[in-house]
């Protein structure tokens, strides 16, 4: 019996269809090679495990999807349920933890995709891969490491405006000194400074005060000087907010150990920093006993400061994108020659929009006609809220590494950052409605001249009835007359600025050349009038 040829075992190559095997190395066409290799990739970098999914490969998947998927379920529930204001905040005490998630989220990222490029079947990578792998880490992983370079510069800034070592809480005199007549005197007999502060004494939440310092160390400086010196008042329970600007020129401020400091009290925080002995518990800044001596005149307990450098504020106005203000009154300084304007300052009323060189000089001048040191005060407290409005509607997010870098170089504070949260989530929700302002001026002070320059007296009576109405108890709120104008219509479209020359003198006109009139024909009834050069007498008043 004579057999057939053999048949080719199940699956063999047909006979008729050779067999075409790819050469170990051989690169695959490049359609194959995208819908194989570079779409999973594309989209492990997105997603981790989403590639695999789509591949089959399903247990890959579920190494790299599952702990992805819980951390961003996490995320995405803190979003919901927290402002945005408080997780920034919270950030600011956990950024060595972030920027370490950040790192293991991106190499578990780079770790997926790497699999899907190396995948198992697929034809090795050959050196032409290089530019559409680079492509992918640009555009896919390049913005998580700009994340976390911004989380880096936020870092750096929080360790700046953050001083450790500053201590915390105002000045509380640990024994007595001997008052220097040059600078201090014994309290007189119509001031009673209290040792300590009063708190209010209700249970619960407490107000949380901040002394705002605005420190101008500028040119012909030989020291800085407080000269914005605003006592902000937080009440948890109302949600408000109060603010007394205190002027710089005040003289004779009590102590909480009954000395009265007989200079400037813009000069305290410096004399206290480079005479410590003089302040025996001092931490050595002297914003504590800053804090000290107006906590005793305003009767009020002040724990915190915030120091400002003015030559860095403008930056943190333009890194905001500017600010809005109300104008109440339009002025104009032709003396102002600093910080961009060397031909004077003048501002216009209405609603504005101000960069950072126009708010600091709206802050600063106090020299033109009807302004000075009190309106000046008022003026500062309006930008403090145009600040405030426009962090909290996301001028942050203009330039947020800008914002930090100038913030670090600006601001110093001793507030503990586990109080931020808190504090963010009170002031997303405090307005201009729920601002109260004052300024500490006339009849409050009283003007007057010595050895000490231009100075104001206090009246110690009438502040501390100003500060009973700004500073009540938790949950009262204060004295409605305080209240924050509301914001004036117009939306800040411009600024309002512009240079101010001074104003013309006007040119006196000439007197006119006197011309002699025509003597009228003398008749022979005509009596004599008295002439010019014998004018006819006035009458005498008895």
């Amino acid at each position: 019996m004579e057999l057939g040829p053999a048949e080719p075992p199940l699956g063999a190559p047909s006979a008729s269809l050779p067999t075409v095997t790819t050469p170990p190395g051989t690169r695959s066409s490049t359609p194959s090679a995208w819908r194989s290799r570079y779409v999973p990739a594309i989209l492990d970098l997105v997603i981790p495990g989403l590639g695999h999914l789509v591949a089959g490969r399903h247990k890959l998947a579920a190494i790299f999807g599952i702990p992805f998927l819980a951390l961003a379920l996490v995320g995405l529930l803190m979003l919901a349920t927290t402002s945005t204001g408080r997780l920034a905040a919270e950030a600011v005490n956990v950024f060595w933890l972030l920027l370490g998630v950040q790192g293991i989220v991106l190499v578990w990222r780079l770790a997926a995709a790497g699999a899907s490029l190396l995948a198992p079947g697929l034809p090795r990578l050959r050196v032409l891969d290089v530019v559409p792998i680079a492509v992918l880490l640009v555009l896919f992983a390049g913005p998580q490491v700009v994340l976390g370079y911004i989380t880096n510069e936020a870092r750096i800034a929080s360790d700046d405006v953050f001083v450790v070592d500053a201590g915390s809480g105002s000045w509380n005199p640990t024994g007595s000194v001997a008052p220097d007549p040059s600078d201090f005197a014994t309290a007189p007999p119509s001031v009673e400074p209290s040792v300590e502060p009063s708190v209010s004494p209700t249970v619960g939440p407490q107000r949380i005060s901040v002394l705002l310092l605005g420190i101008d160390s500028g040119v012909g400086r030989s020291t800085a000087l407080t000269d914005t010196m605003i006592v902000a008042s937080l009440d948890p329970v109302t949600k408000t907010v109060s603010m007394v600007s205190v002027p710089r020129d005040m003289v004779n401020v009590p102590l909480p150990d009954g000395r009265i400091f007989k200079e400037k009290i813009n000069s305290l925080d410096a004399f206290a920093r480079h005479n410590p002995k003089q302040f025996p518990g001092s931490n050595g800044t002297g914003h504590d006993v800053l804090m000290a001596a107006l906590g005793t005149l305003l009767n009020i307990k002040i724990n915190y400061y915030a120091a400002v450098n003015l030559q860095g504020f403008a930056d943190v106005v333009n890194t905001l994108g500017g600010v809005d203000v109300n104008v109440a009154h339009g002025f104009c300084d032709p003396t102002y020659d600093q910080y961009g304007y060397t031909n004077g300052f003048s501002i216009t009323a209405g609603r504005h929009h101000l960069n950072g060189l126009q708010a600091l000089a709206y802050a600063r001048v106090r020299k033109a006609a009807g302004e000075s040191d009190f309106t000046r005060a008022a003026r500062q407290q309006e930008l403090l809220n145009g600040i405030r409005d426009r962090i909290v509607k996301g001028g942050f997010l203009k330039d947020p590494v800008g914002l930090l870098r100038a913030i670090g170089q600006t601001l110093s504070t001793n507030v503990p950052r586990s109080l931020l949260p808190d504090l963010a989530d009170d002031m997303a929700s405090i307005g201009r409605a729920q601002t109260y302002r004052a300024v500490i001026d006339h009849p409050l002070v009283a003007p007057g001249s010595d050895y000490r320059g231009s100075i104001q007296l206090p009246n110690y009576k009438l502040i501390s009835l100003l500060a009973a109405q700004m500073f009540p108890a938790p949950g009262t709120l204060p004295n409605k007359q305080f209240a924050t104008p509301p914001a004036l219509t117009g939306g800040g479209g411009g600024s309002g600025v512009s240079n101010c020359a001074p104003a013309a003198t006007p040119t006196p006109k000439p007197t006119p050349k006197p011309t002699k009139s025509p003597s009228p024909s003398p008749s022979p009834d005509a009596t004599a009038s008295p002439t010019a050069e014998e004018p006819t007498p006035s009458p005498t008043a008895p």
